[in-house]
C-alpha cells in the first residue's frame, strides 16, 4: 500500500511543479529542469497504461529500463541548468562548463550505446542498466560537487529556485548512489527495500522542488568583487601560451 501510495505521488508532485511552472511563467525560464519533470510525469503515466493494457510485467520491465535510459539522459540537463544560471554572468567559464558537460555525458552515453551493438549479452542484462545509471549518478555528483565548491570559494550568491534545485537533486543523486550500491552488493534480497527507498527519496526531492521553485526567485546579480571572471580569463590565457609553446614540439 505504502510503495502504491509512494508510487502516484510522484506524477502528482511533478504535474503539480509543472503548473506553477505555468502559472509563474517559469518553464522557459527553466526549460531543462522542467522537461525533466515533464518527462518523469508522462513517464510514469505511460507506465501504468502499458501495464495495464499488456498485463505482462517481462513487456513492462522493458519498458521501466527504457524510460529509465530516457530521463536518465534528460536529468544531465539540470546539471547543464544550475551551470547556466550560476555562471551566466561569466561567458567564457559559461561556455567551458557547458562543453566538459556535455562532452562528459556524451561520452558516457556513446560508450553504452556501443555495448548495446558489439556486447549484446551486455545490452540485456538488468546489471547494464544499473552499471549505467552509477555511472551517470557518479559523475552528476562530481559535477554538482564543483558547482557548489566554487559557489563557495567565490561567494556567488543564488537565489531560492537554484537552492532547491541543487538540494532536491543532490539529496536523489546521493540516494540513487547508495541505492545502487547496496543492490550491487546485497543483489535480489535488496530488491524489495529499493522499490520504497528509491522512489521515496524521489518524492521528497519533488516536494523539495515544489516548495522551493512555487514562485520565481532569479539569483541576485554577483558583486563587482567576484574574481571568477578574471580568474577564468587567466586560467584561458595561460591555457592558450602553454598549447602554443607545445605545438612546434609536436611538428
Amino acid at each position: 500500500m505504502f510503495s502504491r501510495l509512494i508510487w502516484w505521488l510522484g506524477p502528482c508532485l511533478q504535474a503539480l511543479i509543472l503548473f506553477r511552472g505555468f502559472r509563474c511563467r517559469t518553464l522557459l525560464k527553466y526549460p531543462y529542469f522542467n522537461a525533466y519533470v515533464a518527462s518523469g510525469c508522462l513517464g510514469t503515466v505511460f507506465l501504468f497504461v502499458y501495464y495495464v493494457w499488456s498485463r505482462d510485467l517481462g513487456l513492462y520491465l522493458k519498458a521501466y529500463w527504457a524510460i529509465q535510459f530516457c530521463t536518465l539522459v534528460i536529468g544531465c540537463g539540470i546539471v547543464l541548468e544550475i551551470f547556466r544560471h550560476i555562471l551566466s554572468p561569466y561567458p567564457g567559464a559559461d561556455k567551458f562548463a557547458t562543453i566538459v558537460v556535455l562532452a562528459t555525458f556524451g561520452v558516457i552515453f556513446c560508450f553504452a550505446l556501443t555495448y548495446q551493438f558489439f556486447v549484446p549479452e551486455w545490452a540485456t542484462s538488468k546489471g547494464s542498466a544499473a552499471e549505467m545509471e552509477r555511472n551517470v549518478r557518479t559523475v552528476q555528483a562530481i559535477f554538482l560537487f564543483v558547482i557548489l565548491t566554487v559557489i563557495s570559494y567565490y561567494r556567488i550568491p543564488i537565489g531560492k529556485n537554484l537552492k532547491g534545485m541543487i538540494s532536491g537533486y543532490g539529496l536523489y543523486i546521493v540516494t540513487s548512489l547508495f541505492t545502487l550500491a547496496a543492490a550491487a552488493y546485497a543483489g535480489p534480497r535488496f530488491n524489495s527495500t529499493w522499490s520504497a527507498i528509491q522512489p521515496a527519496s524521489f518524492a521528497v526531492s519533488l516536494m523539495i522542488w515544489l516548495v522551493a521553485l512555487w514562485s520565481y526567485h532569479p539569483s541576485p546579480a554577483p558583486g563587482p568583487n567576484v574574481p571568477l571572471g578574471r580568474d577564468y580569463d587567466a586560467f584561458a590565457a595561460k591555457t592558450r601560451r602553454a598549447l602554443s609553446a607545445m605545438w612546434p614540439r609536436i611538428h
